[in-house]
């Protein structure tokens, strides 16, 4: 599954740590040691949290909440790392049907969100910073907090490392 690929990343993350806390034990380096091991802590506890709590993103623009919400995973990790062991990705039976709801909106409709909500949390990603938006990004927060909003940032689990 695509979405695995996040904490697959994470809990690679925290082997490189414990790597460094193991070198760093070998070579007699207190400083190796204690950044290799909060490394490797923070990672394995990332790898965690995504698992149990905020893997899949849902921007719902519901009227009472108007808020990012998050859709649990609900799977151990060893689950998500060996989740695939012993399947064939070439499978020649019937494909998996897609169930759940997709809800396309447009400029207007994310504008009329916005102007509708009381709370409003921005997670910036990689193409935020490709577009060279951080100040575009920057006066409509200014406009919305003039407006009586409430604006925050988040950091993303893998993208904001």
């Amino acid at each position: 599954m695509g979405a695995d690929m996040p904490v697959v990343i994470t809990v690679l993350n925290s082997y490189s740590g414990w790597a460094l806390c193991a070198e760093g034990f070998m070579l007699n380096n207190n400083l190796m040691t204690i950044v290799g091991a909060l490394i490797g802590s923070s990672g394995a506890i990332l790898s965690y949290i995504m698992c149990k709590v905020c893997m899949d993103y849902l921007i719902l623009p519901l009227s009472t909440f108007n808020e990012i919400y998050f859709q649990a995973m609900n799977r151990s990790l060893p689950n998500v790392i060996l989740g695939g062991y012993g399947t064939s990705s070439t499978g020649s039976g019937k494909p998996m049907e897609i169930t759940g709801t997709h809800t396309e909106i447009t400029v207007d409709t994310a504008v009329e969100a916005i102007n509708n909500a009381r709370n409003i949390i921005i997670v910036p990603g990689y193409g935020l910073c490709v577009a060279k938006a951080q100040y575009p990004i920057a006066e409509m927060v200014n406009v919305l907090k003039s407006k009586g909003k409430n604006v925050r940032f988040a950091i993303h689990p893998v993208a904001g490392k």
